[in-house]
């Protein structure tokens, strides 16, 4: 049994370690300016990411309150940027045009994003929880939420990563929705 033992533990170790693989997040319509009419009263704004999943593994949620960080299943760039590209990508496809990022400034709707949650889960699905406001100049602040998650439709970190893109086209349809409803009117007190 012993033997058995040192055998796997030094199989183990002289073997090669595992190969990074990298992954992108990109819209289906990755042409981000162009192509359409320039949004003159729409912007996307800031995008905050819960520091536990703004680095470069993926992660996995594996208990209540326990994580993991992939470490040979990384992003190919930074994930703020991905999510930032992806958003703005689709949002402005479905908008008919390019919205542009301008954290500050005059602008008649700017649209700030929190994604809380983008991970994997034990249960085989990926998790997003986001939330966005929209500041507009005429109607004030609106705050919105998206909870979501998606079933992977196989095992696997590629399986995570369309899963995650999934749930975050379906947060830029979302924000899309609330961008063109028309805003609360105000109530005369």
């Amino acid at each position: 049994m012993r033997a058995l033992l040192l055998l796997l533990l030094v199989a183990g170790c002289s073997s090669q370690p595992p190969q990074t693989s990298t992954y992108l997040l990109r819209a289906d319509d990755d042409t981000r300016s162009g192509y359409r009419a320039p949004a003159r009263d729409i912007a996307f704004g800031k995008l905050e990411i819960a520091r536990y999943i703004d680095q470069p593994g993926l992660v996995l949620k594996t208990g209540t309150d326990e994580v993991h960080v992939a470490r040979y299943h990384q992003w190919a760039e930074p994930l703020r940027a991905s999510l930032e590209g992806l958003l703005q990508a689709e949002i402005s496809r479905q908008l008919g045009q390019d919205i542009r990022f301008q954290p500050d400034g005059p602008v008649g709707t700017r649209i700030d994003v929190i994604v809380d949650q983008l991970h994997g889960n034990a249960d085989g699905e990926a998790e997003l929880v986001a939330d966005w406001r929209l500041r507009r100049v005429e109607g004030g602040d609106e705050v919105h939420r998206f909870v979501g998650s998606q079933p992977l439709e196989r095992d696997g970190y590629d399986a995570l990563v369309a899963a995650q893109r999934q749930l975050l086209l379906r947060l830029a349809t979302a924000i899309t929705a609330s961008v063109v409803a028309a805003p609360a009117p105000e109530t005369e007190q």
